[in-house]
């Protein structure tokens, strides 16, 4: 079984990356576990309604 965890931004929290380190361990005796981070975006104040449709 593959598990594929895709993310948005990056964390910075050092408890949270150990955390996921530890659940990926215990994880990877019986699947394999990849995490993916994308960059964040940052959305503008307000949209268009062309931007809203699309």
């Amino acid at each position: 079984m593959n598990i594929k965890l895709v993310v948005v931004g990056k964390l910075k929290e050092k408890y949270f990356k150990q955390g996921i380190a530890e659940y990926a361990k215990r994880l990877s005796r019986f699947c394999k576990f990849q995490i993916v981070e994308v960059p964040d975006e940052k959305a503008p104040e307000s949209l268009s309604q062309a931007e809203m449709d699309g």
